[in-house]
């Protein structure tokens, strides 16, 4: 594969960044994930926990930095700056996926597994959620690159191996992690490859490194007091229970499309001679212990899948090179109708929402989201969604008839579709799937300075940290409730009790919330 000019090379360098950075402020939590993610690092800000005892270290520390040096701005929201913290891990595995790609197969390799890996279906929203498995991501793309920079930079593999195995152990799933990724440093030495000397010093004095480095974490956490809050969430414990393959594969084939179709095709291309193609065998060790290690629950539902595009993503760079003239045409021109299809359903959806055409349409996203009122997306946005369409309308053509011409399609349309997403459904999805619209309308029917006892969900309650800032109390007389839908129609409220107000996020029916007063008090 031809070497990627600088100048392209700039410009993809700011494609991405944009990407992993838009959309990331000025938003409420869109799913429990989010919100379940926030309260750790409420608790941490506000002294109530020490960062060890979360269940994500990693990231609550990051996020909670940003959050202190208001990075976002002034005025913003605690959850912007936060999520901030997502968009420089994902900067990180892209860099460290195009950097494994290239020092595996040679230059102009690199660009094409970062552009594939953003053109994954997957990663998207994870990506620009206020995630802990973005963090995760990160530390598997670096501990991929050690792994393969090992046998000819051996600095640079040591290094990456040893933070990455350490940052793998205090991250998140812990134990789990860091057996996972003991097997991809060490399952290559029964590899050709890995046989080879300058590896085998490589991978010993990162193991060594990461050996020292976990152990002068495990003694500060020990003399901190905070070594068995870590064990609890991220020792032995955390094998347990596991996923069935079942639920934890069922997403798969959406989830790393179209990634698995072109590393597929690159194992076709070697098949014959995969056992000399040595340039394969690290990517396939890993996309085989990543998939076993997705049987151990992430943070989110398909978070565990996340690492597995990482290697996936490698092997697409391989595949492109090696993609036969029809298959890439093939691939182009499905991914170039399939986005222009997802653009012009985006805009009709639009024009129902804020113009009620198509009538029927709009009847019925009426219906989904009552609460939303047309007029609420800005002109700048507006103007943005357009001028992202017609730039990718207008580059189609344009792009250059290269090897990674086919995943260039896919990665902007990926792209698009995050743009149109945010700038013109962003109120519309909050309407529907926030928590701040919900607990501003309950607010309204809060004395000021009131106290709530909160009887909820532990997203709720987190949110409510955030948005309402009431004092906690279990004795205080005004109780909010999460009532079953079921249940709302037939229990009553206490005889004591006055129901003040009721209400639920409108793409959330189930979950009805009610504010109730005890009279007595």
């Amino acid at each position: 594969m031809n070497p990627t000019p600088p100048a392209k090379l700039f410009w993809l360098f700011l494609l991405l960044g944009f990407w992993a950075f838009f959309g990331l402020l000025g938003r409420d939590a869109w799913k429990a994930e989010e919100a379940l993610a926030l309260a750790p690092i409420l608790d941490w800000l506000d002294g109530l926990a020490s960062v060890w005892s979360t269940p994500a270290p990693l990231y609550t520390v990051f996020a909670g930095i940003a959050v202190k040096l208001n990075i976002a701005g002034s005025g913003s929201d605690i959850q912007d700056s936060a999520r901030l913290a997502s968009g420089l891990f994902t900067c990180i595995a892209l860099l460290f996926t195009g950097l494994s790609a290239r020092t595996l197969y040679g230059p102009g390799f690199g660009p094409a597994a970062a552009i594939a890996l953003v053109g994954g279906f997957g990663l998207m929203l994870r990506a620009h959620a206020l995630l802990p498995e973005t963090a995760l991501l990160a530390a598997w793309s670096m501990l991929l690159y050690g792994v393969i920079a090992a046998r000819n930079h051996a600095i640079s593999g040591i290094l990456a191996i040893g933070l990455a195995l350490t940052l793998l152990t205090l991250g998140l799933r812990g134990l789990p992690d860091l057996i996972a990724g003991l097997l991809i440093v060490l399952l290559p030495l029964l590899s050709p490859a890995g046989r080879d000397r300058q590896y085998r010093q490589s991978a010993l004095r990162g193991l060594l490194l990461a050996a020292g480095l976990i152990g002068i974490a495990m003694v500060y956490l020990q003399v901190s007091d905070n070594l068995s809050g870590w064990l609890q969430g991220h020792g032995p414990n955390r094998f347990f229970p596991l996923r069935t393959p079942a639920s934890a594969f069922s997403e798969l084939p959406w989830f790393a499309w179209p990634l698995w179709p072109l590393a597929l095709g690159a194992i076709w291309h070697a098949h014959r001679r995969l056992a000399r193609t040595s340039e394969l065998h690290i990517p396939l060790i890993a996309v085989a212990v990543l998939l076993v290690s997705a049987l151990v629950p992430a943070w989110s539902r398909d978070g565990a899948l996340l690492p597995v595009l990482l290697p996936l993503a490698v092997l697409s760079a391989y595949g492109l090179d090696n993609l036969r003239r029809g298959a890439a045409q093939a691939l182009y021109w499905f991914g170039v109708l399939l986005f222009a299809f997802l653009a012009l359903a985006f805009w009709i959806y639009f024009s129902a929402i804020e113009w009620g055409y198509p009538t029927k349409l709009a009847l019925h996203l009426a219906r989904l989201t009552p609460s939303y009122q047309p007029g609420s997306v800005e002109t700048l946005s507006y103007l943005l969604a357009a001028g992202a369409t017609l730039l990718w309308i207008i580059a189609i053509p344009l792009f250059p008839r290269a090897k990674n011409r086919p995943i260039l399609v896919w990665a902007t349309g990926m792209i698009l579709v995050w743009v149109l997403i945010t700038a013109l459904f962003r109120p519309w999805i909050e309407a529907g799937w926030a928590y701040r619209p919900l607990i501003a309308d309950m607010s309204r029917h809060l004395p000021a300075g009131a106290c709530l006892n909160t009887q909820v969900d532990p997203a709720m309650q987190a949110m409510l940290r955030l948005h309402l800032k009431a004092p906690e109390r279990s004795t205080c007389p005004w109780t909010l409730k999460q009532v079953p839908l079921k249940s709302d129609k037939t229990q009553q409220a206490a005889a004591s009790n006055t129901v003040l107000w009721k209400g639920f996020r409108p793409r959330y029916k189930s979950q009805v919330y009610r504010l109730e007063r005890d009279e007595s008090e």
